[in-house]
């Protein structure tokens, strides 16, 4: 359904991971901060990006289009942040390679202006398996939340992505992702600076959610046993869907 946006392909490289290395199922991220360009508004942008064909060889598994509802004070007006997901840097490279001029595209970057050049990628651990975002993509988008975490000396993403899937709760088909930021900006970034992505099975389902952390006491201080030591205020956002491969 969809295909590019990146005018120039990045230069990067591959450079040992810190820490354990995760278990869980994992992906590749290449995110772009975006603004909508003057005179067009983010259905105009929607429509444009859900024309392109993505679904060629080699072409991205999802793409999502990202705005923040309430912000973490670096919002911008009219921003959101384009996230691509990839199998790996073996697959990025080959859909950059490979990836051709189109009218569709060329429309789409009438109507955005994006900063690739500070564009970065993240890995992206699964918790589990038991997450259905976006009803299995049937929707057009959903409601997600995504917070940074410092983790405790000793612990690892493995550890956080573990206890994370010890708790959930039965009926929650949220996906819930461990998030490391790889290649790219990293300013005031660590080693043990890990995000949190979760996204609802639907809008509902992700507000359920989170009417349930409002009741508990979600402070890492008291609970030394976490394998966090402390994490920011989450970001709520809609992520719209432009592009869902199906599993084949």
């Amino acid at each position: 359904m969809i295909r590019r946006l990146v005018t120039s392909a990045i230069g990067f490289f591959l450079i040992s991971l810190p820490g354990q290395v995760v278990n869980a199922q994992t992906s590749i991220v290449h995110n772009t901060r975006c603004t909508v360009a003057d005179g067009y508004d983010m259905q105009d942008v929607l429509e444009a990006a859900r024309s392109i064909d993505y679904d060629r060889p080699d072409g991205p598994n999802f793409v999502f289009f990202r705005q923040a509802i309430t912000g973490s004070g670096s919002a911008t007006q009219n921003g959101f942040i384009r996230a691509v997901r990839f199998e790996n840097m073996e697959h990025w490279v080959r859909t950059m390679s490979t990836r051709t001029p189109s009218v569709e595209g060329l429309m789409l970057g009438q109507r955005v202006d994006c900063d690739f050049p500070n564009s970065w990628i993240a890995l992206d651990h699964n918790a589990d398996d038991a997450g259905n975002p976006y009803e299995g993509g049937e929707l057009d988008g959903s409601l997600m939340y995504f917070r940074s975490c410092e983790l405790r000396a000793g612990r690892s993403a493995q550890d956080f992505v573990d206890w994370l899937a010890e708790r959930r709760v039965d009926g929650d088909r949220s996906i819930v992702q461990v998030s490391r930021r790889w290649l790219g900006p990293q300013e005031g970034a660590s080693s043990s600076r890990i995000g949190l992505r979760v996204v609802g099975e639907n809008p509902e389902g992700l507000a359920r959610r989170l009417d349930r952390l409002a009741q508990q006491q979600m402070d890492p201080q008291r609970n030394p046993d976490w394998p966090i030591e402390s994490c920011n205020q989450p970001t709520l956002m809609w992520s719209h869907v432009i592009h869902w491969s199906s599993p084949s």
